[in-house]
């Protein structure tokens, strides 16, 4: 990974903070959709198998990079799967709690 670590960071010395900003943007985009798919894919489950959603409906959202909770949710739940949407704090405080769970299906 220092490899690759160095790679980028020569890339991102070239770049200004804007097309920085868009190539983030669009990775997470893209690491979206490959992981929708890919998670299918490892329940072996066919894009025409996912009920309650078309195939073409399922490319779609596998192809897009921002798609909505209750999609997601439909979505993970025709595989079989429960959803839980934890927060915690980026700056640990002995105030408030490390994790709090805000949705659970």
């Amino acid at each position: 990974m220092g490899i690759v670590n160095d790679a980028m960071h020569a890339m991102e010395e070239g770049m200004t903070e804007e097309s920085i900003a868009r190539s983030d943007k669009i990775y997470e985009r893209e690491l979206l959709a490959l992981n929708l798919a890919e998670l299918r894919e490892q329940y072996k489950v066919k894009q025409t198998d996912m009920k309650g959603f078309s195939q073409p409906a399922i490319s779609r959202i596998e192809a897009r990079g921002d798609i909505k909770l209750s999609t997601l949710i439909k979505y993970l739940a025709q595989l079989d799967l429960d959803v839980e949407i934890k927060v915690h704090p980026r700056t640990p405080r002995k105030d408030v709690p490390e994790e709090m769970v805000l949705f659970h299906t």
